[in-house]
């Protein structure tokens, strides 16, 4: 007798639960066969762990950056400052100028599960790096706005599909592409607008100054994060209501801007020892509902403090999923369908801002390999949202300096939601009968394997989790799996992605 959804919804509520730290699983008859539905609460990953699209995120070495912060074991985003003349110099250039580049810069980033944020930039201070065929600072002519628009195209050509790039800084105009000095005009705003969003129909955009920006559906890159010269004024844009669900589809990252405006710390050291600036910058995290943060990224991640601190900011950055329950059947006919459902809260501060897939998988129970494998048809990771309105904020503390927390709860105002997953598959035919091992993981569509991983501590260095034992053709005997078994989330090195 098949489950209806709705059903096996109602069956999954009834089951009893079990820990996999070694307390017997409980099963609830399944309708009409006889066999049981296996419900299971995986425990909590406590710790914090390195996961793609999200957390510090410091620079390749280039004009503005050292290479400080890229040996964190908790990054996975980097940023890279590039020259407009490095990778044109004239309108003859074409894009495989552009890939030979930074196919040189970025050489292994899918070895260490890495993503890419470039920023293309004409000027730094003192220097300019226009291509040579250009005048340097004609932003408002013609033939730059043409030339622009054709140069974004060939970014777009680059590394709309190259799985190695996050998110896209739009940067240009500007001391370091920070789109001041001068503030972009209408026409050159319409430009770059019109040319990024043409040209990166499946990356995500940011921009500097939102309020700049109202038409376009870009993030923003917050250079001046956390300042008290600044935090008013940004803070009363992104919540304002043009822009206060913004967050939900578009990514926010930045920058704290270490010598301007009385940001929270000295240097990236200095913050990362003191409580009270990993206080403010976890609350301003959590209310701004912010994905990656530079420059703070360089500090010193092997002092015992700073590790605790970067600890604590590494899951409040972005997402942080946590399965709460995994229900299944015990048993499973070759060439039958087996049913399986999931509840998961997003405990981070963002969603998941690309469409990854989740795969169910069984593992061979000695090689911890795949015999079987196949993808949710109908689930969008991107929907699984953190809470929202942090309720705790700080205020100015002119004598300390600083800012300093209220003492309202630490909390949002609206909880974080369960979010229920269901999938039906057909396994097939030919399948061994045995026991083998249920699996769930985020795969990255470059190569599809395991990257994004989920906070509980049932896992298998390659990026899968595994949840029980279940019966192909056969009893499956003892389901739930020895604590003993599951391997150090935060410890695996070997997650990576695949180049075409």
């Amino acid at each position: 007798m098949k489950l209806s959804r709705r059903k096996f919804f109602q069956r999954v509520g009834a089951a009893s639960a079990f820990t996999l730290a070694g307390v017997p699983a409980s099963i609830v008859p399944a309708a009409g066969n006889g066999n049981g539905l296996v419900h299971i609460r995986p425990r909590e990953y406590t710790g914090a762990f390195a996961n793609p699209l999200k957390g510090f995120r410091p620079d390749l070495p280039s004009d503005g950056g050292s290479g400080e912060g890229l040996d964190n074991p908790l990054v996975t985003l980097v940023r890279h400052y590039i020259r407009w003349n490095q990778i044109e110099n004239s309108a003859a250039d074409g894009v495989e100028k552009i890939r030979e580049f930074c196919n040189a810069k970025w050489a292994g980033a899918e070895r260490q599960n890495r993503k890419i944020i470039p920023r293309v930039y004409l000027y730094w201070p003192e220097k300019m790096y226009w291509p040579a065929d250009m005048n340097p600072g004609e932003y408002g002519s013609r033939k730059f706005l043409h030339r622009l628009d054709r140069f974004i195209a060939k970014l777009g050509q680059a590394w709309n599909r190259d799985p190695r790039v996050a998110y896209v800084e739009t940067g240009i105009v500007g001391p370091c592409g920070e789109q001041w000095g001068p503030t972009p005009h209408f026409e050159l705003r319409r430009v770059l607008g019109d040319a990024y969003r043409a040209s990166f129909p499946d990356k995500l955009c940011l921009i500097r100054y939102p309020w700049q920006w109202l038409d376009y559906p870009f993030g923003v890159y917050w250079d001046s994060w956390g300042t008290h010269k600044d935090t008013s004024r940004m803070l009363e844009v992104l919540e304002s209501p043009a822009l206060a669900d913004s967050w939900k589809t578009r990514v926010r990252g930045g920058e704290i801007s270490y010598g301007f405006g009385e940001p929270p710390g000295e240097n990236p050291d200095n913050t990362m020892a003191k409580s009270h600036h990993v206080d403010w910058i976890e609350c301003l995290i959590r209310r701004g509902h912010w994905n990656h943060l530079g420059w703070v990224s360089n500090y010193d991640w092997r002092r015992p403090v700073a590790a605790a601190h970067g600890q604590r900011l590494q899951k409040a950055f972005g997402h942080r999923f946590v399965i709460e329950a995994v229900s299944y059947p015990a048993r499973v006919e070759p060439g039958a369908a087996v049913e399986i459902s999931f509840t998961i809260r997003n405990t981070g501060s963002s969603p998941f801002y690309y469409d990854w897939p989740v795969e169910l998988s069984l593992l061979d129970e000695s090689t911890r390999q795949p015999v079987w494998r196949e993808t949710f048809a109908s689930v969008d990771v991107r929907q699984w949202l953190p809470g929202d309105r942090w309720s705790q904020f700080a205020d100015w503390n002119t004598a300390l300096g600083r800012y300093t927390l209220d003492d309202r709860p630490a909390r949002y105002q609206v909880p974080t939601a369960s979010y229920p997953v269901w999938g039906r598959f057909c396994l097939p035919p030919a399948l061994r009968r045995g026991r083998y091992i249920l699996a769930l993981a985020i795969l990255d569509p470059a190569g599809m394997t395991p990257a994004c991983r989920f906070a509980i501590e049932n896992y298998f260095d390659g990026g899968r989790h595994p949840l029980g034992r279940i019966g192909i053709g056969r009893d499956p005997g003892t389901l739930e799996l020895d604590a003993r078994l599951f391997q150090d989330l935060a410890s695996d090195t070997s997650i990576g992605y695949r180049l075409a």
